[in-house]
């Protein structure tokens, strides 16, 4: 009984309390009761519970954080920082409630909960998997075949904590003298986690050190122990490699990146055409790392709820949109790239519309963008009812874009450049949301190789992925710096929306560029104008997200000079 009630405590963990305490509530895993550690880590089926707790903090609803445009783990925290701020996703849901996030301005405040709750997400993560790190580690915890699994997956999730960390919070690695630059707390005792005690800032050498420890012993247990995944939520051996060609990309250590993504993939073949047009609402055999998509404990906090075409806030509100495409990464796309039919765009409009139409203000809402207007309006319709019968009809999936009330688009936020990429499955909208792809596996394994000088592979794998999602294609024969930006280009494309732009562009050191839409100017962007900016690799403390005050205010142990933040 006390275990089961261990376990309860554990499981349904929040992290909100380090959004409004200025303490390390946020930190804790230590639950409701006073049962000790050893009492859930030295009997399976209590580890069990307790891990499948800490993996599920990944994606569910946080109560205390719904307010908060509907936080919900992974997946809020892939599109918030991943998406929202970047160049290729036009967002009007985050443009029309938050604008500072879009714009960057939160990124350096600090009494944000822009700030906060990517720090508290993540710090949550590590406290857990803390403590249940420490419980097995000991000799006769490690004898049982499903302990040593439980531990891998648990240092696995830290792992993943420490890289979203470095990504959100962390310098680049050409920024940080070779690893030596401050960064983070490096927390990885219950100590560390479960008192307020000062913790000083690590190198981000130090915690890639970490995450590397992490992930070989995770690779060692997951090797020995014979123990296989029952859900596409678990973290498994293919994962630990994924998330150990990820975390070698933030440090340029590309021979480790090359070698991590290649074992990682084998296994998970790329998609035919035909599955990438097939709503990205459920995992196939290309996916191997996944949110549930039943909607038990998440509903309306849904992924789908508010990112899908047929999503229940852009359906029944019809005031935020559910995401676009940046024309000028459109327009870059072969014609015969099967990805382009994901998008409403101007090759879209047919007998009813033509190019110029999208660059005219009595076709165009202000502000959203959204071509729910004029003589738009009936192509959009057609459109979103030729994607129905394509993608949703079969499944009796909601319509896109589509008042359910009326059956029309009327009303409906649908942006100049609208996605068709994912959807939703029921009332709920709930789907999968991938957290790792094959694709982005053999995308890193091709940015690795080039650097590592093995243009050959890196070549042959963007063929592969282009040459599957081109009609006809022809193959590339670039070298050097072309092929270099055909890399990231195919990684852009192929992954758009799923949660990397912004992380991408600021490991490349490239500027973040976004065009303004300008009436009757064919060849201009599809951004509202208020959001269109160019910023450089040096911008807003070299693309870092600023320490929370709710860890400064009793850390005391930061130095913020240690930070040398800029004073913008």
């Amino acid at each position: 009984m006390k275990k089961n009630i261990f376990i309860k405590g554990l499981g349904a963990l929040l992290i909100a309390g380090g959004i409004s305490s200025c303490s390390s509530d946020y930190l804790s895993t230590k639950p409701e009761t006073d049962i000790p550690t050893e009492d859930v880590t030295t009997d399976v089926n209590s580890m069990k519970s307790a891990t499948l707790g800490l993996i599920g903090t990944m994606y569910r609803q946080y109560s205390g954080l719904y307010d908060y445009r509907w936080f919900n783990g992974e997946p809020w925290i892939s599109m918030y920082y991943g998406e929202v701020p970047g160049s290729d996703y036009i967002c009007y849901f985050w443009i029309n409630s938050h604008r500072s996030v879009v714009n960057w301005e939160s990124m350096s405040d600090f009494n944000t909960w822009a700030t906060d709750i990517g720090w508290a997400y993540c710090y949550g993560i590590v406290g857990m998997a803390n403590t249940l790190i420490a419980g097995t580690d000991n000799e006769d915890a490690m004898k049982d075949a499903s302990m040593q699994f439980y531990r891998a997956q648990c240092l696995t999730m830290r792992a993943h904590a420490y890289t979203r960390l470095l990504q959100i919070y962390g310098p680049r690695w050409a920024d940080s003298n070779n690893g030596q630059k401050l960064c983070l707390p490096l927390r990885v005792t219950p100590a560390d986690t479960n008192t307020d005690a000062p913790c000083p800032l690590s190198s981000m050498g130090a915690v890639l050190d970490q995450i590397y420890a992490d992930l070989d012993e995770a690779i060692s247990l997951y090797q020995s122990c014979g123990v296989s995944r029952t859900t596409y939520q678990e973290p498994d051996l293919d994962v630990a490699r994924g998330l150990y060609a990820r975390a070698a990309l933030l440090k340029n250590d590309y021979q480790t990146a090359q070698k991590m993504a290649h074992d990682a993939r084998q296994g998970y073949p790329l998609m035919s055409n035909e599955e990438y047009l097939s709503g990205f609402a459920d995992a196939n055999g290309e996916w191997m790392w996944a949110s549930q998509d039943s909607p038990a404990g998440i509903y309306y906090a849904s992924f789908g709820a508010t990112y899908a075409c047929n999503g229940a806030y852009p359906t029944l509100w019809g005031s935020i949109g559910a995401g676009a495409i940046d024309i000028k990464l459109y327009n870059q796309m072969d014609r015969r790239d099967i990805r382009r039919q994901l998008y409403f765009t101007p090759d879209k409009g047919g007998m009813f519309a033509g190019k110029a139409d999208f660059w005219n203000s009595a076709n165009i809402v202000s502000g959203s963008l959204s071509v729910n207007k004029g003589v738009l309006t009936r192509p959009l319709q057609d459109f979103c009812t030729k994607m129905y019968n394509q993608i949703g009809a079969a499944q009796g999936w909601n319509l896109p874009y589509t008042n359910p009330s009326t059956g029309t688009v009327n009303g409906i936020v649908a942006q100049f450049g609208a996605q068709f990429k994912f959807w939703g499955k029921d009332n709920y909208s709930s789907s999968m949301f991938p957290y790792m792809r094959g694709a982005e596996m053999m995308l890193i394994e091709a940015e690795a190789a080039y650097r590592n000088g093995d243009e050959g592979t890196a070549l042959a794998i963007i063929n592969q992925i282009n040459g599957t999602r081109v009609e006809k294609y022809k193959e590339s024969t670039a070298s050097g710096e072309e092929l270099l930006d055909l890399i990231k280009f195919t990684r852009r494309v192929e992954l758009w929306g799923e949660g990397f732009c912004w992380f991408d562009l600021k490991r490349w050191g490239d500027p973040l560029v976004r065009e303004a839409w300008v009436e009757g100017d064919t060849d201009s962007g599809n951004w509202d104008a208020a959001m269109a900016f160019e910023y450089t690799p040096e911008s807003h403390n070299g693309w870092r997200v600023v320490i929370p005050n709710t860890e400064l205010r009793y850390n005391k142990a930061i130095n913020l000079t240690d930070l040398d933040y800029a004073t913008e």
